[in-house]
């Protein structure tokens, strides 16, 4: 799978709640962050994005995502990627939509590309 379907399949899990399949494609690594966008967002390690991730699937609803924009560069063994999306959810039962700015960075591993960053 391609860096570019490894975002899509991201975002397509975010939105459905599949934390499973989420999961799949973060790096079970130590070198693994997650830089979210509150105050003190911040998951260190592929060992603790389960948590997250998990409360994160469990207190949206009415998930979608319009992407505006994704660019890709993808190199032997480290991808990047920046988009524009708008979010349209429900978040701990209160609807909101949010113009997101996202970027990411991705490494082959064996399984496959996986989210570092």
């Amino acid at each position: 799978m391609s860096a570019r379907a490894t975002i899509d399949q991201y975002f397509d899990a975010l939105t459905a709640g599949d934390c499973e399949r989420l999961l799949a494609t973060i790096s079970t690594s130590d070198g693994f962050i997650k830089i979210g966008t509150e105050a003190g967002e911040v998951v260190s390690g592929g060992s603790n994005a389960s948590e997250y991730y998990s409360q994160h699937v469990t207190s949206t609803r009415d998930f979608t995502i319009e992407t505006v924009r994704l660019d890709v560069e993808e190199r032997p063994e480290i991808a990047w990627f920046f988009t524009e999306q708008v979010w349209r959810v429900t978040w701990q039962g209160t609807p909101e939509t949010l113009a997101m700015r996202i970027t990411g960075v991705l490494e082959s591993e064996d399984s496959g590309w996986k989210f570092i960053q």
